[in-house]
């Protein structure tokens, strides 16, 4: 049985909003070569110019400690001493990729043996992790009428019946336990679960701890996350370098996810997004129901209006959980569902007419700026603090 492998520890390195960060860096870097010892580690010193991360430990070089994580994200790799960006990296750091976009295109990609990895063959069976995962979840939310699986899940039926990610999901409803175990504090079983946590970035999927949930509203949804996570294959190179390229190369399909997500929009959705795939995925999330249940469990005073004021129990007594949550930054990643409430920081409660008006305030701030989204998370807490001191209460 291959073992499942992720570049364990480095969560804080895997959300979109650093792999944005880190992709910049590296396409300033773009054909450069790598330092080695003795000589000056400017990546590490363009790395501070666009990221806070501290890529520890100083006494390492850059490239040396983190060349599998930029590999595992399939931004960049090494090539005759020379960083070399793929397309995929150079297309996250003009923003021509949504978060949505990046993690589908890698969950299509990402395949075991992996030419980040050193056992790394182009004669074996390729095996795509995140795809038989998300085809497991989804099974088990057509088959079964349940919207979760847990790690040990994943262990059990997706590794332990050796699933390669192509298979149908009638195969995935009808796996078997295989009694496969993977033991707490296992290196294997941590790379697994930050797998599956950093995929749960994508819109239509949370984690809880321990649990990966499929965030859809109908089995008609479902069936489309299910087509849409099918393996892409190629030819693979026997370098492994540029395998990644490879991997990394030009994507042609980025239309699939906003389709989706444009299904849920009404006439003033397409007014606020105006054909932008970023603002899409930001109404999507919006309207998360998974979302929405952690922020009225995990929020204090969640009746309340966080622009007019207004108690909404109070005015409204016989109904609850009425406002509508806004996401403060469209261009952050989808949030990770956590035990405590500082994973809701981007997160307000807002009532419809507040959040109505919130969108078309945006709009009209991006075209009298001349911009397509904010250019930062403090560009966007800025002009949403400026709506709310605009208000009449």
């Amino acid at each position: 049985m291959k073992k499942w492998r992720w570049d364990q520890g480095r969560l804080d390195y895997f959300q979109f909003d650093e792999i944005k960060n880190i992709a910049n860096a590296l396409v300033s870097l773009n054909g450069r070569p790598i330092p080695r010892v003795n000589e000056p580690d400017t990546l590490r010193f363009i790395l501070s110019q666009f990221s806070e991360r501290p890529f520890a430990p100083e006494n390492y070089r850059v490239w040396r400690n983190y060349k599998r994580v930029f590999g595992c994200q399939l931004l960049a790799t090494e090539i005759d001493n020379q960083l070399i960006c793929t397309d995929l990296c150079k297309e996250i750091a003009i923003e021509k990729i949504t978060s949505d976009e990046y993690f589908l295109v890698l969950a299509q990609r990402f395949y075991y043996s992996s030419p980040v990895f050193d056992d790394y063959q182009t004669n074996d069976v390729q095996i795509f992790p995140f795809c038989a995962i998300v085809k497991f979840l989804v099974s088990r939310y057509i088959y079964k009428n349940q919207h979760f699986v847990s790690i040990d899940d994943v262990v059990n039926y997706v590794k332990g019946n050796n699933v390669i990610g192509t298979e149908s999901i009638s195969h995935y409803s009808q796996l078997s336990a295989t009694g496969t175990h993977i033991a707490n504090g296992n290196v294997e079983l941590r790379q697994i679960r930050e797998m599956v946590i950093f995929i749960s970035q994508i819109s239509f999927l949370k984690w809880k701890n321990p649990y990966l949930f499929l965030d859809v509203k109908s089995k008609e949804d479902a069936e489309f996350v299910a087509h849409i996570f099918n393996p892409t294959f190629s030819l693979r190179n026997v370098n492994p370098a540029l395998e990644i390229l490879n991997l990394g190369k030009k994507i042609n399909h980025y239309e699939t996810i906003a389709k989706f997500d444009s299904r849920e929009m009404n006439p003033f959705d397409i007014e606020f997004s105006e054909g932008n795939k970023t603002r899409i995925s930001h109404i999507r999330t919006e309207r998360s129901s998974k979302l929405r249940e952690f922020y009225f469990q995990h929020t204090s005073n969640p009746n309340h209006c966080d622009m007019c004021e207004m108690d909404t129990q109070k005015r409204y007594p016989w109904t609850d959980r009425v406002l509508e949550l806004h996401h403060l930054l469209p261009l952050s990643s989808p949030i990770r569902f956590e035990k405590n409430s500082s994973s809701l920081k981007d997160i307000v409660g807002l009532c419809p007419s507040c959040h109505r008006a919130t969108h078309k305030y945006y709009s009209k701030w991006f075209k009298y700026n001349d911009l397509n989204d904010f250019r930062s998370y403090q560009e966007a807490k800025n002009v949403y603090n400026e709506v709310k001191h605009k208000v009449v209460i």
